[in-house]
């Protein structure tokens, strides 16, 4: 009887029978469309099936007629309802799904296409509520899908719903099966979009943050299971292939050596079948529709290496190589499950942080404490917090002194004292003592929603370096399939032997992981660590742009000054009788009017304008960037600026004293000038002298005409200043800037000037806590510290340099390890071994953002 090495007893028995016995606990239950297709798990006679349904791929039963055209061809189809959908499809010009989908559509049921009513129940109000919001008249709600599997199903879903009359804008999410969509509810109902979703052949449901997490879950304990079943094969191979190698050493007997390669090729096949199954499936999808992706030299090196050691081991000859397999297979998944650890991590917390918060709390009402649902506490509740809970909204504390944990906000672990007139938010701890607060508003207006709405990603669109990096993969991935085939092809007029594994060696080393990681890794870093700056980050695509900012225009109000206006002076123009009511308008009665006017605005100045009296003005309505109108005693009352009164009466020019000048006026008759005391924030000169030593030109819009906005410009050291600006006559500017191939960032106070805002390549805002709904930029300064810009700028420029990194080694190691591995240096296991090492290292360098220092220094 032949040697068997001693290192292999101790594992062989136990590995092979807890591989068999784990078998069924590890499989991943959910069966793939495709093979769902193939293994039908009611197969019909194979003389009942004629061909396969064009629209879902199920079999098509025997004697069944429902073919429909489709591109001039007809199609045959499996049931009424495949058939109804795809007429839909083509009615509506859509062919182009078939075209693109990697993946069947779900098969509908008939009571999908015929019955419309199902989801009447979602036009309750009540239910409504729980998944949408309404603004500017529109419903905007949110959806979890089922069914989804590829781009074309998200062009397919978001071309037919653009379609449709009344829906203003859909958006799908692929990577969470979510469906964002706004329509005007005069012209449809919510049961209406839920129909026209499921016509299509989709699954869909009211989106719940616990549905996404469930799914998420799902999704971590698959990917989870494929890893550790490729590390216990890893181990256990690699043990097989210790013994193997101390045999061709020191001697061992062919049946051992045979018995030894059999069960290796059982675990790794396994291994294969299950864990690398993902990698086969996604460069099979779009190796059909012509796309090369990176899975694609990942598949075909694990299935020719898995095939050749099969062949090898079948035959009782030749090197096997179930060993690198593994190990490969192995090292590629821990790659891609840190970095996708690593992009979820913070959407983790902050649904972490959402799912600490207390169901109920303890709200007064009508004088008496009662326990509420925290989805019904509004502005100006007052709320009592219990030593030891969760905030559940955000407020103003008005009783008590105690300390309140933000880590999850600003990741400091030391508490902050708070007290009476300290802002307070959801989401963070009180620690020491009971608290009493007057909420600012209901969860959703939070800054732990925002966050979580900023996470989500409101816009999805890739920035265009990571374009560019999906181009650069896909032509790299078609030179390093021709670059493979030669070095076999010379391989075999060398030394035929070896042609195979140093072909799988160019295959392994230069798969370009490392390539497409490179960008994605550094904007989730650069994001995450903005975030925990309390910076609302709105869109990644907007930090490749910052980056190359060379041009900043400055709002004035709310953003140079602190927003925190108080009337200083009210000069009244005319204190006889009002001819209309024959009373004498006072100062207080002036005030009254002005404040009731400005109960109806939200820009910075509403908040100077505060009185007890209230007169009866009714038809307000506010002029962007001009002021407020409306009826007081049937004549109109106007709010403003001096032009924009001047259209309905002669208002003399505003005294010549510092100050912002607003003026008041009925119609034909100027009542007052208001004079506002508006201080400039401490650091804004700081700010702006540091952006020019950056070399960033800046410049001062602002809609204030009067003499405040020239000396506040001038002396913050502008280089151009323009005053009494429009929101259009902004937005021109910047267009001006753009032609002249400046790359411009726009800085405002996020609620006014929203075109101009959009219309920046760059645009941050600096905003209070009560204004993150509203605010709409690509990145909000929640705290109003303006030197968070420059954190915000290093940030950007860190990550760009970051991204330059990825890109510079991935195509170095690329461009060192193929020649290497062409001249049959680097065995296969080195090669995987290398390539994992490399997306590690692109990974690592993208997490250096978080731990960085960024803030500014000034």
């Amino acid at each position: 009887m032949g040697r068997l090495p001693t290192a292999i007893f101790w594992t062989f028995p136990a590995t092979v029978h807890d591989i068999a016995q784990r078998r069924s606990v590890l499989l991943d239950p959910a069966q793939d469309r495709q093979t769902a297709i193939v293994n039908n798990p009611n197969p019909l006679p194979t003389a009942d099936i004629a061909e396969s349904c064009y629209h879902c791929g199920e079999p098509v039963p025997s004697g069944a007629d429902f073919h429909l055209s489709i591109g001039g061809v007809e199609r045959p189809m499996c049931c009424p309802g495949c058939r109804a959908v795809a007429s839909m499809i083509t009615d509506n010009g859509l062919e182009r799904f078939y075209e693109r989908r990697t993946a069947y559509a779900e098969r509908p049921e008939d009571a999908q296409v015929e019955d419309t009513q199902r989801f009447a129940i979602y036009d309750d109000p009540g239910l409504l509520a729980q998944f949408s919001e309404v603004q500017n008249e529109h419903r905007r709600m949110r959806l979890l899908l089922g069914g989804v599997t590829c781009a074309a199903c998200t062009w397919l879903i978001e071309t037919s719903l653009l379609r449709h009359p009344g829906i203003t804008a859909a958006s799908v999410n692929l990577s969470q099966g979510r469906l964002d969509i706004e329509f005007v509810e005069d012209e449809l109902r919510p049961s209406d979009v839920f129909t026209a979703v499921a016509a299509l052949g989709y699954q869909v449901s009211p989106w719940h943050s616990n549905a996404q997490r469930d799914q998420a879950a799902a999704e971590y304990r698959t990917d989870l299971r494929r890893l550790a079943v490729a590390g216990i094969g890893m181990m256990q191979v690699g043990m097989f292939a210790i013994a193997l190698h101390a045999g061709d050493l020191q001697g061992i007997s062919e049946e051992y050596q045979r018995l030894l390669r059999l069960f290796s090729l059982l675990v790794t096949g396994f291994v294969v079948a299950f864990s690398a199954r993902g990698f086969f499936e996604s460069a099979w999808r779009h190796l059909r529709h012509g796309m090369l992706v990176m899975d694609l030299p990942v598949a075909l090196a694990i299935g020719l290496a898995f095939t050749a050691s099969c062949i090898a081991t079948l035959r009782g000859g030749g090197d096997v190589y179930f060993d690198s397999v593994v190990m490969f297979t192995f090292l590629l998944l821990s790659a891609r499950f840190i970095e996708k650890r690593l992009r979820y991590r913070d959407a983790l917390a902050w649904q972490d942080a959402e799912k600490a918060l207390p169901d109920a709390a303890q709200v007064q009402r009508a004088g008496i404490w009662l326990s509420v649902p925290r989805q019904d506490i509004v502005a100006g509740d007052l709320v009592r917090v219990r030593r030891g809970d969760t905030l559940p909204v955000d407020g103003m504390v008005t009783e008590g002194t105690s300390a309140v944990r933000e880590d999850s906000f600003n990741g400091e672990s030391l508490p902050r004292t708070v007290q009476a007139g300290d802002r307070v938010y959801a989401g963070t701890h009180n620690l020491d003592a009971s608290l009493e607060l007057r909420a600012s508003g209901a969860y959703t207006q939070s800054r732990l929603a925002a966050l979580q709405r900023s996470i989500d990603g409101a816009r999805l669109e890739k920035p265009a370096i990571a374009r560019l990096a999906d181009r650069v993969a896909s032509v790299f991935i078609a030179a390093v399939l021709l670059a493979t085939g030669v070095t076999a092809l010379v391989w075999w007029q060398i030394d035929a032997s070896h042609a195979l594994w140093v072909a799988v060696s160019v295959l392994v080393i230069s798969c370009p992981c490392a390539l497409s990681l490179a960008t994605p890794a550094g904007l989730a870093s650069a994001a995450a660590r903005l975030r925990r700056h309390a910076i609302l980050v709105h869109g990644e695509n907007a930090l490749e742009a910052l980056a190359r900012v060379d041009y900043a225009i400055f709002d004035k109000t709310g953003t140079l000054t602190t927003g925190a206006f108080s009337v200083a002076e009210c000069i009244l123009l005319d204190d006889s009788l009002d001819n209309s009511s024959g009373k004498t308008l006072d100062q207080a009665q002036v005030m009254a009017l002005a404040a009731t006017l400005q109960e109806h605005s939200n820009h910075p100045i509403a908040s100077a304008f505060r009185s007890d009296q209230r007169s009866p003005v009714t038809n307000i309505h506010y002029h962007v960037g001009a002021g407020l109108e409306g009826r007081y005693e049937q004549r109109r009352l106007r709010m403003g600026s001096r032009d924009f009164c001047q259209h309905i009466a002669a208002m003399p020019e505003p005294p010549q004293r510092n100050g912002y000048w607003i003026a008041l006026c009925l119609e034909n008759r100027p009542l007052a000038w208001f004079a506002l005391r508006d201080e400039a924030r401490s650091e804004a000169d700081a700010v702006l002298r540091e952006l020019r030593r950056r070399g960033v030109s800046t410049e001062l819009l602002t809609g204030d005409a009067s003499h405040h906005g020239q000396a506040l410009g001038a002396a913050l050291g502008f280089e151009r200043i323009q005053t009494g600006m429009q929101p259009e006559g902004k937005l021109a500017r910047v267009r001006e800037l753009q032609r002249a191939g400046h790359c411009v960032l726009m800085v405002g106070d996020g609620l006014n000037d929203a075109p101009v805002l959009k219309g920046a390549d760059v645009s941050i805002a600096v905003a209070g806590a009560t204004d993150l709904a509203r605010a709409q930029a690509d990145f909000v300064i929640l705290d109003g510290n303006l030197r968070q810009l420059l954190t915000i700028h290093n940030v950007a420029v860190g990550c760009h340099r970051i991204i330059r990194q990825n890109f510079a080694w991935a195509l170095a190691y690329n461009g060192i390890g193929i020649p290497i591995a062409a001249l049959g240096l680097v065995p296969p296991w080195a090669a995987a071994i290398g390539m994992s090492l490399s997306s590690l290292l692109v990974v690592a360098n993208a997490a250096r953002l978080r731990r960085t220092a960024v803030e500014s220094t000034i």
